[in-house]
């Protein structure tokens, strides 16, 4: 109890001055300034914009508009990620911030071992025990007693800090309950992830129409590409290179769970020629670091997109939630 009480201190004590910092355009730290803006962002805001203008806060006519459909396999431009995830996802909620955060309970140990290791990199969690920190702490700390049903799972801190990356405390904390409910995460995340074997059964139902060659030589070599991914699902891919991470999220959030597990597929396909190319101890080690590499993110969206194109996209969304 006392460990509990000296943790919350720490995260609630009045947080250290904060340095002056070279970023990239995600907030991640570097060695010099850089202005340069992509491209593509630049060009697109203009268009969200006027979509925006079109539907105002009304999320069903983005879901329904082709515009969108098209738009949303560009991306969402970082200055409008906080305008429309809140759009596609926010719904009102009932409860008692300050109660939630200052309500002792039995997570906080692993809590906080998660977030003195998440996105240390970044700006706002770079410094321990810092705002950022402070903040994912109380989120995490909050969604922990709001739904004691699932309390926290190891990951959580990924995706939070994702959200805090784009949203107040707060509203971080909404966006993050919201996510778990609208997409019926809640048995991914309990204390037995009984989910999980739902999901295995799907992926292995859309890998074998998009990547047999992959899975068969997986198969060959006794890899269960499960073990891998699993980690991916827990973390919502949050683990990925920043700017693949945000171009998943606004698929993520725009369609809902089960295009994750069309990014897999696509992910696997476009490692094919490595995967395919590789036995024994080298395989293993080349699956076990997908997540670090270098991926065409163009690349990996359009053949997602493809997929899900010709696959019947709600006949497996149906599987999942059955579970």
């Amino acid at each position: 109890m006392a460990e509990t009480k000296n943790l919350k201190d720490k995260y609630n004590s009045e947080a250290p001055q904060e340095e002056v910092l070279c970023t990239n355009e995600y907030g991640f730290i570097i060695d010099d300034f850089h202005t340069a803006s992509s491209v593509s962002s630049t060009t697109l805001k203009p268009q969200w914009y006027s979509l925006i203008e079109l539907y105002g806060d009304n999320r069903e006519k983005y879901r329904k508009s082709r515009r969108v459909q098209r738009l949303i396999k560009k991306g969402i431009p970082i200055s409008l990620k906080y305008k429309m995830w809140k759009i596609l996802v926010s719904k009102p909620l009932h409860y008692d911030y300050e109660d939630l955060i200052s309500t002792p309970n039995e997570y906080y140990h692993q809590i906080h071992v998660d977030v003195q290791r998440t996105f240390r990199r970044h700006f706002l969690f770079c410094k321990s025990y810092g705002r950022g920190q402070s903040e994912l702490f109380n989120i995490l700390v909050a969604f922990s007693n709001h739904m004691p049903h699932i309390g926290y799972c190891q990951g959580m801190s990924n995706f939070a800090g994702i959200l805090l990356m784009y949203f107040p405390e707060e509203e971080a904390f909404e966006m993050l309950v919201n996510i778990i409910k609208t997409n019926k995460l809640e048995t991914l995340f309990d204390k037995s992830l009984s989910k999980i074997k739902t999901i295995q059964d799907v992926q292995l139902e859309i890998f074998k129409i998009t990547v047999p060659d992959v899975l068969l030589h997986l198969l060959t070599n006794n890899i269960d590409i499960s073990v891998y991914a699993i980690s991916w699902y827990l973390t919502l891919f949050t683990r990925f290179d920043i700017e693949l991470v945000l171009r998943i999220w606004d698929l993520f959030l725009y369609l809902d769970f089960t295009v994750l597990l069309f990014i897999t597929a696509s992910i696997l396909q476009h490692c094919s020629p490595a995967i395919t190319d590789l036995r024994g101890e080298q395989l293993v080690e080349f699956m076990s670091k997908i997540d670090t590499l270098e991926l065409d993110i163009e690349s990996i969206i359009k053949n997602t997109i493809d997929m899900i194109n010709r696959l019947d996209y709600y006949y497996y969304k149906k599987m999942l939630d059955k579970s």
